[in-house]
């Protein structure tokens, strides 16, 4: 599968606004599964994944990477997604649509910051930020992701390599402390 993919089109994003979709695209990052597989991980029923796995299908979000006859003759399909990390552009996607990835843009950014206090061993009490801190810090590094992530659109990576992730993460933290978008 592809290391990243940006997304930076209306309509692939349109379908990526539900929640479950883009948890769907998670756990078939890690590992081909079949619809039933990932109805029992979600707590779906088959008909409400079926539908969202033709909804990413559609916009080849998602593929059959494999099909397997049972013992009992039933023909299991693998899906899995094509690609590891999606990254959302939100300066490309109409706001009335990019509104709904700034959340995860958050959450990535108080992770980074996060991530970066317990790997640097910080604990400086006046390195807490306001929430307009973070909501400018996450905004610099979703725009950092986006142009870092996009030298690694055509890298494929197997199930469940984080490694390439952790990369993408680092080059992007060290670009946004060089800038000064990031001040520790």
């Amino acid at each position: 599968m592809k290391a990243v993919y940006v997304v930076n089109d209306p309509k692939i994003a349109a379908i990526l606004i539900d929640p479950m979709r883009r948890a769907i695209l998670e756990l078939l990052r890690q590992k081909p599964m079949t619809q039933a597989q990932l109805a029992n991980e979600l707590g779906l029923s088959a008909p409400s994944l079926n539908f969202h796995i033709k909804k990413l299908r559609s916009k080849k979000l998602v593929i059959v990477v494999k099909r397997e006859i049972e013992k009992h003759r039933i023909m299991q399909i693998f899906f899995a997604s094509v690609a590891y990390l999606f990254v959302y552009d939100l300066e490309a996607l109409p706001k009335n649509i990019g509104r709904y990835f700034f959340p995860v843009s958050l959450e990535r950014a108080r992770s980074v910051l996060s991530a970066y206090y317990v790997t640097e061993g910080r604990n400086d009490p006046s390195a807490n930020y306001t929430c307009n801190e973070v909501n400018e810090i996450a905004e610099s590094l979703s725009n950092l992701l986006v142009k870092t992530a996009k030298h690694y659109q055509n890298k494929e990576v197997e199930y469940g390599e984080e490694k390439v992730v952790n990369f993408i993460y680092k080059r992007c933290i060290n670009s946004a402390i060089s800038q000064k978008k990031i001040i520790f």
